[in-house]
């Protein structure tokens, strides 16, 4: 189920759960939210009682998939979201975060844009959030 639910096969999914007892792992609902599969995410939002995951939704850029775990789920997220989402140059999603989350981010953020040459998401951090850089993110 896990690998279904990851890939998006909702039907696959329904199958599964219908027909055998070993269920999923919080990973279906992580690697669901990470692939941006979000009627996968509703679905076992619904069905099941395993995991959630807004720092994955995040690093993927899903921005409707974060929304909608925001809205529908009470386990948020962790610094690592931002962090994540920084690094992979996912700049609406960082800027969501820190408009809505209060659990920020660290100063792998900015490091991790500089790596990834997002030099917006670099410049946005710097102007929005006080965590700054390490002297790794001037050494890339």
């Amino acid at each position: 189920m896990d690998g279904a639910a990851e890939e998006g096969h909702l039907a696959v999914v329904e199958w599964l759960h219908a027909h055998c007892s070993e269920g999923c792992t919080q990973w279906a609902m992580d690697w669901a939210a990470g692939g941006g599969h979000l009627p996968v995410v509703e679905w076992l939002d619904a069905n099941r009682s395993e995991g959630c995951a807004m720092d994955w939704a995040a690093g993927g850029g899903h921005l409707p998939v974060v929304e909608w775990l925001h809205a529908n789920r009470s386990e948020g997220c962790t610094n690592f979201a931002i962090d994540k989402a920084a690094g992979n140059g996912h700049l609406p999603v960082v800027e969501w975060l820190h408009a809505n989350r209060s659990e920020g981010c660290t100063r792998r953020a900015m490091d991790q844009a500089a790596k990834g040459d997002h030099l917006a998401v670099v410049e946005w951090l710097h102007a929005n959030r006080s965590e700054g850089c390490t002297k790794s993110a001037m050494d890339l």
